[in-house]
């Protein structure tokens, strides 16, 4: 099923995963991930992607398994930033023949030891990588883009972002996950200025539950992403207790998607980073919360 088909329904739930990052290539590691997440009926789990298309075949092979093994929907990443068209129809036949309906089309990260004077240039914007596989897989899949509640680092102001992401939409975005924040009000700002010029696609809500103070203001300063005053004087109280940074970040983010839901979100993302803990105990706090929503649960 297009996730799509899903978001006309009623707000949607779903999870990140990556695959794991094991020196000897083992990857069996997420499919307990996976056997937990499931538990939570989420209606679909997206996989990443990694730079430069580092972890492709994992991508694939997890996408794969978790659609027609789980008989759960699977988002699969697909980057462009150094990638050729024979390395993207390679990905795509892949991920056609293993009954995957569902793209997340990103520019991507710069990967490791990237040379832009060597490096191939067919792609430079998620946006051409959209009219590429809209050109090449016509009605194959739903493709799904990112977005930026508090702006891309590379735009110059919100508006250069909203022009940037009404030509993704245009390419054939047809629903979008935000980038994580943790101000509902930037979400709030990015649906209404998007409507305004004209991008109506359901916009997903990205969380990500701060439960480490080092990972949290690393990932935070990567994003670009703001802590909110009272989150950040938490974490400082909190942060050389890990069972209590724990609490902080659940009950943080729990009240973020309460609020979210309240205000009629289309959907929330969790960034699991992997922990089956975290995802369980905020999908279990808010239970009768989805399940006002019409969500089985």
């Amino acid at each position: 099923m297009k996730i799509i088909d899903l978001l006309h329904r009623r707000p949607t739930l779903s999870f990140e995963i990556f695959p794991p990052k094991n020196h000897d290539g083992d990857i069996s590691s997420i499919y307990q991930t996976i056997d937990e997440l499931a538990k939570l009926k989420p209606d679909f789990i997206s996989v990443t992607y990694g730079a430069g298309g580092s972890t492709t075949e994992n991508t694939v092979e997890i996408a794969s398994k978790i659609k027609n093994e789980y008989s759960i929907e699977a988002v699969a990443h697909l980057s462009c930033i150094d990638a050729t068209p024979e390395q993207l129809i390679r990905v795509l036949d892949s991920l056609k023949a293993n009954n995957i309906e569902n793209v997340l089309a990103l520019r991507g990260d710069y990967p490791r030891g990237y040379d832009p004077m060597k490096a191939p240039h067919y792609y430079k914007y998620a946006s051409e990588l959209n009219d590429f596989i809209s050109k090449n897989y016509p009605d194959t899949f739903c493709l799904s883009g990112a977005c930026y509640p508090e702006v891309h680092q590379e735009a110059a102001s919100l508006e250069e972002d909203l022009i940037a992401l009404k030509k993704k939409v245009d390419a054939g975005a047809e629903y979008l996950i935000t980038q994580i924040f943790f101000d509902n009000n930037y979400y709030y700002r990015l649906v209404r200025e998007a409507r305004i010029r004209g991008i109506n696609v359901p916009i997903i809500a990205g969380i990500m539950p701060a439960t480490n103070s080092k990972s949290l203001l690393n990932i935070a300063k990567l994003s670009g992403c703001n802590i909110p005053y009272n989150l950040s004087a938490s974490i400082e109280r909190f942060k050389s207790n890990p069972q209590a940074m724990k609490e902080v970040g659940m009950n943080y983010a729990t009240n973020q998607i309460i609020d979210l839901i309240t205000n009629g979100v289309d959907g929330i993302h969790l960034y699991t980073m992997n922990n089956v803990e975290t995802a369980t105990r905020i999908t279990n706090s808010i239970s009768n919360i989805l399940a006002s929503c019409n969500r089985k649960v």
